[in-house]
């Protein structure tokens, strides 16, 4: 009888430590929401046809922010084709891009200013099917941005340097990615509380049961 006591009670103690975990993970972070704008200036630098666009990223945009860093696309780069045998040279000309957070975990940020990224592009297209163009994106002066409240996160650039992929490849589509990065420690995500927590009780459990298989003392 005592035997099926202690079972029983390492049972509820599990399904305890089952619920606890399920519970937790079945929270949602708070993602952030944000647009994009940019241009390419084709007045500056350019000799021939302008081939290159950029194309923001407007509307339901969201990237989760739980694990403290994440990549954040910016748009793409576009090159349209040329006829065979034409060129178009790019030098030293301007690109803007601008990262616009407008809510995060529901609280609205529209009164921030948007963090704003510099570059140029340059290299030569030819034809339909070659490009040696690169954009070089300068990181911007201050990427800190608030979240509402205590909250802030800082903008970057995991690379500054692009490759433009020609009309023929990929569509003549490439794209632009930031790096967003929480710059406070967040609080830790419900998953990794019930780990913690799985963990240490399936210490205490096995703890208990090697308690019960050792003999009694006479």
């Amino acid at each position: 009888m005592h035997r099926i006591q202690g079972w029983t009670g390492l049972r509820a103690a599990v399904i305890a430590l089952g619920l606890v975990a399920w519970t937790a993970t079945g929270a949602t972070a708070a993602p952030l929401i944000y647009t994009t704008s940019g241009q390419v200036t084709p007045t500056t630098g350019v000799t021939g046809t302008n081939v290159v666009s950029f194309d923001p990223l407007s509307t339901g945009n969201s990237v989760d922010l739980s694990t403290g860093q994440t990549n954040a696309g910016l748009g793409n780069f576009v090159i349209s084709p040329l006829a065979a045998g034409v060129t178009t040279t790019y030098s030293n000309t301007p690109i803007q891009i601008s990262f616009l957070p407008a809510s995060y975990g529901g609280t609205s940020l529209s009164s921030d200013a948007p963090v704003v990224v510099t570059g140029v592009l340059n290299g030569v297209v030819s034809g339909p099917s070659s490009s040696t163009v690169t954009a070089t994106l300068n990181p911007p002066p201050s990427g800190l941005f608030n979240l509402g409240g205590t909250n802030a996160a800082e903008f970057s650039l995991p690379t500054s340097t692009l490759l433009l992929a020609p009309s023929t490849s990929n569509n003549g589509t490439t794209s632009a990615q930031g790096l967003v990065t929480l710059t406070d420690s967040p609080v830790p995500e419900p998953s990794t509380i019930a780990l913690f927590l799985t963990t240490v009780g399936g210490l205490g459990l096995r703890r208990y049961v090697l308690s019960r298989r050792r003999p009694a003392r006479v």
